[in-house]
């Protein structure tokens, strides 16, 4: 079985599975010119009409959510929002709190507390097991206080434990180069202590070379980078088979 990935920047992704369409932190808009079609990275819904379609926020950040989403359901009939608890309620949509589980029937979604705000996300939908962290992170910035970085440390393992028996086709991760020489530690400690079959960076804004760069130039990541599948361009798609 072959699953589609689209790029939509930043952290927003689009994952095509057998039977369902999962669009996951996109906050871009259509841009001035005109819409484009996913070949362009952006959700145009007239294209996913007759789909089964699952929105997924995982946070209120400006580079993960944007309202406009909420239009697609004027042209999508079926359309469901998973949307994390410090996003404003919206009517029909789940609003997803931390550390739960959920059966969507078809689908089930299980939460984890970001480092940073709000959740990360589990699904397992057709026979896939998919994995978003949003915001969930291993930040250690330069200046912080040192107290500062070793919480975040210490919350961020908390967290990766709770996914060590769990078996994950599709992850997404973070990886941002604004932490300097630390982008790569969530990365690393999640592919040493969790790992998938196929681990999708994300995060990296405009700086995709450089963290291309970095993730390559690893140590750590050096016996997992057959796995690792990083596209740069918007629009990108890349395909996992199971």
């Amino acid at each position: 079985m072959q699953t589609q990935i689209t790029y939509l920047d930043n952290s927003g992704f689009a994952v095509k599975t057998k039977r369902h369409f999962l669009i996951f932190d996109c906050w871009a808009k259509h841009p001035a010119n005109g819409k484009q079609g996913l070949a362009g990275g952006i959700i145009v819904p007239e294209e996913l009409a007759g789909k089964y379609v699952t929105v997924f926020v995982s946070h209120a950040h400006g580079d993960h959510f944007n309202p406009m989403i909420f239009r697609w359901a004027d042209k999508i009939q079926d359309i469901r929002y998973v949307l994390s608890d410090d996003i404003p309620s919206r009517a029909g949509a789940l609003m997803a709190a931390p550390h739960r589980s959920y059966d969507l029937g078809d689908m089930t979604v299980e939460t984890f507390r970001s480092t940073d705000e709000g959740v990360a996300f589990l699904t397992r939908v057709d026979g896939l097991s998919i994995y978003h962290a949003g915001d969930l992170n291993w930040w250690h910035w330069k200046g912080e206080d040192p107290w500062w970085n070793e919480d975040m440390a210490r919350d961020y393992k908390k967290e990766i434990g709770l996914l060590a028996d769990k078996q994950i086709d599709i992850a997404f991760i973070p990886v941002d180069p604004r932490l300097g020489d630390s982008m790569l530690l969530g990365i690393e400690y999640f592919m040493e202590h969790v790992g998938a079959k196929m681990v999708v960076p994300m995060h990296y804004g405009s700086a995709g070379a450089e963290a291309a760069h970095a993730l390559r130039a690893s140590r750590v990541l050096a016996p997992f980078r057959g796995r690792i599948v990083m596209p740069l361009t918007r629009g990108q798609s890349i395909v996992f088979e199971k």
